[in-house]
């Protein structure tokens, strides 16, 4: 059965904020005089959380590193908690942020419009995730995904388990610049060094050996021009073509595309298939999760909203910018109504 991070449900991206801390004031006088002999009630135990960090006369404790790292994704924590020196690293993080906080206060920073809208939004967050977490176990319950779900899954979707065409080859790219004044070759030099390749393959040369020597393709020169197993769909329209097309084991004409002149041996073609349910599961536990994240979140979502008001306000369409009336034309004079004026006003 698979089980999903419940905080992963949650797409706020919230950043990891240190809680408010509160201390304990004692009081400026006892309440009444005890009793001769009495013993006084013992203090209140003092916060015995480890000091980890001080920065401008406010600590950073592990009580602190604790809040902040449950906010962390699921992935984040095991990163943390698997690299040597992680806690120490986090640690420190949090006290250059505290470092940045405590100046940006001397600075009123705390003060400013944006700094409070920001702070209701964080809250907002934080007390969200409060939420989700008091709900945790419910909801965790509702994300299982059983192997029965999964094949019905599949069963219902076959036709994104469907393999496509797939094809292995080797190509050789003589690239030609993209536009006047751009480095690279013309497409008359792309042309005569694609002949020459030919010519060395005429020869005896191997594709591959001359893939490393002569192709300007960075993903397949150092393997020997090798694609293997893509879909052909997904290249460009003349390269995929050849590519269905070419007789295998053998060098095609050159086939130009956008990026300059190619050489294209076909090496192997496997046909479209319906993958097989064993095959596919992984992929469909993958789907079959995901659907099931947001059945439940908008399940959630559904009944908090039947609880408290909610509506999403939809911008007003902007209007049309107002036509500016066309402009009269001005009345010609009358001296330019008649030859005899237009000759006048030549003189």
């Amino acid at each position: 059965m698979l089980r999903v991070s419940l905080i992963s449900l949650l797409a706020l991206g919230v950043v990891a904020q240190e809680p408010a801390k509160t201390t304990a004031k004692a009081p400026a006088k006892t309440a009444a005089k005890t009793k001769a002999g009495a013993k006084a009630a013992p203090a209140p135990a003092a916060d015995k959380s480890p000091v980890l960090a001080r920065v401008g006369g406010e600590v950073i404790t592990e009580e602190d590193f604790q809040a902040a790292f449950r906010l962390l994704g699921q992935q984040e924590q095991m990163q943390l908690l698997m690299f040597q020196g992680g806690k120490e690293e986090f640690v420190k993080r949090m006290a250059e942020s505290k470092l940045l906080s405590v100046k940006a206060k001397r600075l009123g920073l705390d003060k400013t419009p944006s700094y409070v809208r920001g702070l209701d939004r964080a809250k907002d967050d934080l007390l969200a995730r409060e939420f989700l977490t008091k709900e945790g176990e419910g909801l965790q319950k509702r994300l299982v995904v059983a192997e029965a779900d999964v094949k019905a899954y599949y069963d219902k979707h076959p036709e994104r388990f469907k393999q496509p065409e797939l094809v292995s080859l080797r190509h050789i790219l003589v690239s030609v610049k993209q536009g006047e004044g751009q480095p690279g070759l013309t497409d008359e030099e792309a042309k005569a060094k694609i002949a020459k390749v030919q010519g060395e393959l005429k020869g005896g040369a191997k594709f591959e050996d001359l893939a490393k020597t002569y192709s300007d393709d960075p993903g397949s020169k150092d393997n020997g021009g090798l694609y293997a197993d893509g879909d052909p769909a997904k290249w460009v329209s003349e390269f995929g073509a050849a590519a269905r097309s070419q007789a295998l084991g053998e060098v095609g004409a050159p086939v130009k595309t956008q990026f300059g002149y190619h050489l294209i041996k076909v090496e192997s073609r496997k046909p479209s298939r319906q993958m097989p349910f064993e095959e596919a599961k992984q992929g469909a536990e993958r789907m079959a999760q995901q659907e099931r994240q947001a059945i439940v979140w908008n399940e959630l979502m559904d009944g908090l909203r039947k609880e408290i008001p909610f509506e999403l306000m939809k911008p007003e369409p902007k209007a049309a910018p107002a036509k500016a009336p066309a402009a009269t034309p001005k009345a010609a004079p009358e001296s330019a109504k008649t030859p005899e004026g237009a000759q006048g006003g030549a003189n």
